[in-house]
């Protein structure tokens, strides 16, 4: 099932090379009018999507978040030795494998073999390396811990209790080397200390405001499309849709040299009356949300410059796709399918901005 929808998902976004491969002049129209360029009140309620409740946590850098992030670059280029007739202390460098457990099933991202870990860095919650301090080379640890509240790294395990299995296999004593502005410029790349703290805490700010966004999302744009109401479907997008899907996937089984039932039966042991309904429901899902978008955006008057275009666009070929610039992009997709993609990403930004957040920290 997971496969079938990972394959409809692709389908949908080459689905726009299919449907507009023709870069001619419908580039120059707006990117409100790309689509469902008509009076959307006749085929949906819109949903209230301002002010709309959700649990956050306030995200602010902190000077020990500076100094962590420091201590980590020292570290990088400090000189390890083994340590002999003690346990770790704080600033040693151990290398363990861990397993972690929540109710005895293991968790999503609690587990590593030969982990590097710089005590006292924070790469870990305080509570796991706390629990690594006094610990010996070729040890075994058996700990119950409990996540911190918030846990911005993956606030799903925030407040859960979780035991962990850790293998300590070396403790190594750290010679620091001195923190100093020609440290700064040799090994770091900038010109001054003051330079680098300053860059690391505008990088820290947008990776602490990515994942506030992240966690709000979900919360509030889930509300806007369980709340929307669809009146009637749009034909002419929900055929075009339908038809896209369908003949991608039966032009692949046809590579294969196999009958459509065959290949559904074979890929995804189902029959085409239920591959009917999956492809069914994943374009009712995905026209839906499109007409949500178009509607906040026409009723909140959202603006795309080339230049606002260019830096979204550019992020999601070079950190979604790993493709090497916005033109390989642009050379798989046309201009107006992109800029329709990024549409519907503003109007879960635009909702999230306007969120009634309740804070918990």
């Amino acid at each position: 099932m997971k496969k079938l929808l990972c394959l409809l998902l692709s389908a949908l976004m080459l689905g726009g090379a299919f449907v507009s491969c023709s870069k001619s002049n419908k580039e120059d129209s707006s990117f409100l009018s790309f689509q469902y360029n008509y009076d959307l009140s006749e085929y949906i309620d819109l949903a209230d999507y301002k002010n709309l409740p959700a649990n956050g946590y306030h995200v602010e850098v902190t000077d020990e978040d500076i100094e962590r992030q420091i201590l980590t670059s020292r570290a990088y280029y400090a000189r390890l030795t083994d340590v002999t007739g003690r346990g770790a202390e704080e600033g040693d460098t151990i290398y363990i494998d861990y397993v972690g457990t929540i109710d005895g099933e293991e968790f999503e991202g609690g587990s590593e073999e030969d982990c590097e870990v710089v005590l006292g860095a924070g790469a870990f919650f305080e509570d796991f390396e706390n629990a690594l301090i006094g610990a010996y080379p070729e040890t075994s640890l058996s700990v119950d811990l409990t996540f911190p509240t918030p846990y911005l790294r993956s606030p799903e395990l925030a407040g859960q209790n979780a035991h962990f299995e850790i293998t300590v296999h070396d403790v190594c004593e750290t010679e620091m080397p001195e923190y100093t502005d020609d440290f700064v410029r040799v090994y770091l790349g900038y010109g001054s200390k003051a330079e680098y703290e300053a860059a690391t805490r505008e990088k820290l700010q947008e990776y602490y405001e990515k994942i506030y966004y992240e966690y709000i999302y979900p919360q509030v744009w889930q509300q806007v499309l369980d709340n929307t109401v669809v009146k009637k479907w749009p034909e002419t997008e929900f055929n075009a849709m339908y038809d896209t899907l369908s003949q991608a996937e039966r032009l692949y089984a046809e590579s294969l040299g196999m009958t459509f039932p065959q290949y559904l039966g074979y890929y995804y042991d189902i029959t085409e009356d239920e591959y009917d309904r999956q492809v069914r429901e994943e374009v009712e899902s995905r026209i839906k949300e499109e007409m949500i978008a178009y509607a906040i955006g026409r009723a909140e008057h959202f603006t795309l410059s080339e230049e606002e275009y260019s830096k979204r666009a550019t992020r999601y070929a070079t950190e979604y796709y790993e493709l090497a610039s916005l033109e390989a992009f642009e050379a798989l997709y046309d201009k107006n399918f992109i800029r329709q993609t990024l549409l519907v990403d503003m109007a879960i930004e635009f909702v999230v901005d306007n969120a009634d957040v309740t804070y918990l920290n």
